[in-house]
């Protein structure tokens, strides 16, 4: 059975900035678990993102995965048959999940005598690899993470780097007047498509891998940083 590495705890540092000074209204929750941490394997991703109903909103994610880990390219991955109406959502599955998410006209409360309901609402959502455009390319992206959170929402992740010198994933939501926090979010990231396809792959060298994890407010510069660390065995 695969090992399931969590960094949380003393492994996971989390800092929140606003020019150097705390802010306790923007206090997220983050936790990254590695299903398998032997070398050279291809492990889950497993992301939790927490945010309470007084919590700031997201304005932007970034995760800076440490040099040595590979991720498949835009090209290593096969394009799936074209859904009808629906471009991007040409790519492969490569993971999913759920979010649950506050929805309804109290999130952006009207005109005064307005009636503010809102409800927690839970989404299916579904990641999959979408095909690079020329732009994209260009301008270096390597590969691109479709987060679909239909109706609520996509988010776009452009995935940039190398084994040699890390990753850097990074997506912004589309900020909305119907939706607000609490948000909770749990996705996996597959390390191999549903054909055997590698998507993520382990240093093929032991040692500690060092993540971080940048979660930004959308209604502050303060920024969330969270810093996990992994060992990688033999």
């Amino acid at each position: 059975m695969k090992s399931k590495a969590l960094a949380i705890g003393g492994l996971a540092t989390a800092l929140t900035m606003l020019a150097g000074v705390a802010q306790a209204d923007f206090a997220p929750k983050f936790e990254l678990a590695l299903s398998d941490t032997k070398v050279g394997a291809n492990p889950n991703f497993d992301i939790h993102l927490e945010f309470a109903e007084n919590d700031e909103e997201i304005a932007n994610f970034k995760m800076t995965i440490p040099k040595g880990f590979d991720i498949a390219s835009d090209d290593e991955i096969a394009d799936e048959p074209f859904i009808p109406g629906r471009e991007e959502r040409s790519g492969a599955d490569i993971g999913g999940g759920t979010v649950t998410i506050a929805a309804g006209p109290a999130c952006r409360p009207g005109p005064e005598g307005g009636i503010p309901l809102k409800q927690n609402v839970t989404i299916q959502a579904e990641i999959y690899e979408r095909s690079r455009t020329d732009d994209e390319a260009d301008a270096g992206v390597h590969a691109v993470w479709f987060l679909d959170l239909e109706p609520a929402n996509r988010v776009r992740l452009l995935v940039t780097g190398s084994p040699e010198t890390g990753w850097v994933v990074e997506g912004a939501p589309t900020a909305s007047d119907n939706t607000c926090n609490p948000l909770l979010v749990d996705l996996t990231i597959e390390g191999k498509t549903a054909d055997g396809t590698p998507v993520i792959t382990n240093p093929l060298k032991p040692g500690k891998a060092k993540f971080k994890a940048e979660i930004f407010s959308q209604d502050s510069p303060s920024i969330a940083v969270f810093k996990p660390i992994f060992k990688i065995t033999k």
